[in-house]
């Protein structure tokens, strides 16, 4: 530190020895006149002086704080600006906002999330793995894995007795991050991130909701996680902080993708988030150890893609069908599950011939065996995956919301004009919108690419020191 500043002050003499020279200089040519034209934004040589001085100065002061001694370091604070300047440990703040398109930026209002990607870094090439659906793509959000890992094949989980309940921590066959990092000594918050309600005793977050309300707004969902954090009177502070803000989401799916409306729900989520991260930053003292880092990662779990078409499967393939089948089927997928059928021999055969036959005549979608998928969709989870698996076009969606024929327009019911769960492949509307951003400093990463959604898990652990899950990938997604 003492050899960098005793360089600065060697600089400034002779700058300000060099100004004197030119002054003795002049001083003793009383017989040699100079006359020069001005120039436009010409300065004085005085005020250049000063303002190299000023400069010095200032390189002088810019020194690492951790080559300084408490004496020192107080000694150079009364001459630096007021704020934190980082170089601690650093906190994550993890923000999905699901439905998030890759286009929504552009053709919002959002000068915030705008700053965010000028100052950090991002990508508008964010993919989702197979299926493009809410609890699946958190679930390898958080877990680094596929469904063939994590084993949440869709939203709702069939259990053996053949009862549908909504997927959450105990079906998760893979660590989520907020596990991970609680085993690892790093205190986390957790709300209304799918799969987080119901943890296990040991190494549960610290602070997470029991359950989800879904009528709440982006304000309140944020008011409530500041609230939170704020709260907290551990010594040990949180360093991990993850949550969802719906409202984007919904005015898409309420309005369709490209409404006035979406975009306004844009607008109001980029204001609320600029409210609440300079709130952060107002009290950073106070949330974070000395000197700590935020690192803010938005991510999403799948884009939006206009919904033409509701499809109520029940209907669509009549009682004579499903009185051998259950169903679980929402937005893009569904599984049907044999029932009251022979599990083997002839009579079993005949039985899926008919029923594959039966099923080819409906021409809405594809239909796939378990082990007749595609390799790169990982999709398989031993007990959890349908006898078989319906796949639609885009544009169209499963749903229990019934009208007079099958197939009939979101306008009959239930409302929703934006559709997902749709294979990459298929519809590049699926793509999502993911920014990084630090403060007081940018977090060494890099961006701009495409990037898989099983590398946000060990991002995170990166960001916090900490080691990914034996189950998870081990590749950073920045």
């Amino acid at each position: 530190m003492f050899k960098s500043l005793a360089t600065s002050l060697s600089s400034l003499f002779v700058v300000i020895l060099f100004a004197f020279t030119m002054l003795m200089v002049f001083a003793g040519s009383e017989g040699v006149q100079f006359q020069r034209v001005a120039f436009e934004g010409d300065q004085q040589t005085a005020v250049l002086i000063a303002e190299q001085a000023r400069k010095l100065k200032q390189e002088a002061e810019i020194v690492n704080n951790t080559d300084l001694g408490p004496g020192d370091l107080a000694a150079v604070g009364e001459e630096m600006e007021d704020g934190p300047s980082g170089g601690g440990e650093t906190v994550v703040l993890w923000i999905s906002i699901p439905g998030f398109r890759t286009d929504y930026i552009e053709k919002s209002e959002a000068p915030f999330l705008d700053d965010m990607l000028r100052e950090g870094t991002g990508t508008d090439d964010m993919t989702p793995n197979f299926p493009c659906l809410t609890s699946p793509a958190h679930a390898t959000l958080a877990t680094g894995a596929t469904v063939a890992g994590h084993g949440i094949p869709l939203d709702k989980i069939r259990e053996e007795d053949g009862t549908v309940v909504d997927a959450d921590g105990p079906h998760l066959k893979a660590e989520p991050i907020w596990t991970t990092a609680t085993r690892q000594g790093v205190r986390t918050l957790v709300h209304d991130w799918p799969l987080s309600y119901t943890q296990p005793s040991e190494h549960a977050a610290a602070i997470h909701n029991s359950s989800y309300n879904p009528d709440l707004s982006d304000q309140e969902r944020l008011d409530a996680l500041y609230a939170a954090w704020e709260g907290d009177a551990d010594e040990n502070k949180l360093r991990l902080l993850m949550c969802r803000l719906d409202d984007i989401g919904k005015a898409g799916l309420v309005n369709g993708p490209r409404a006035d409306e979406t975009y306004e729900a844009v607008k109001a989520t980029d204001a609320v988030l600029k409210a609440f991260i300079d709130k952060v930053k107002e009290n950073w003292e106070k949330l974070a150890k000395p000197n700590a880092e935020l690192a803010v990662l938005i991510t999403t779990d799948h884009g939006l893609a206009e919904l033409e078409k509701n499809i109520n499967l029940a209907k669509l393939l009549g009682p004579e069908l499903m009185k051998n089948a259950d169903a679980v089927a929402h937005d893009a997928i569904a599984h049907l599950y044999f029932k009251g059928v022979a599990e083997s021999g002839g009579e079993r055969q005949l039985f899926e011939d008919n029923f594959d036959g039966e099923l080819s005549k409906r021409i809405y979608f594809r239909t796939f065996k378990p082990g007749d998928m595609p390799e790169s969709w990982n999709y398989t989870s031993e007990g959890r995956i349908g006898h078989r698996v319906l796949v639609l076009k885009s544009g169209y969606g499963f749903t229990d919301a019934e009208a007079e024929e099958p197939v009939f327009d979101p306008a009959e019911g239930p409302g929703f004009y934006g559709g997902y769960g749709y294979p990459i492949e298929e519809s590049s509307r699926m793509k999502g919108q993911c920014i990084i951003w630090g403060f007081p400093n940018q977090p060494n990463a890099s961006g701009g690419g495409k990037i898989d959604q099983t590398g946000f898990h060990a991002t995170v652990a990166k960001l916090l020191g900490i080691e990914p899950a034996e189950t998870a990938s081990s590749t950073p997604a920045f």
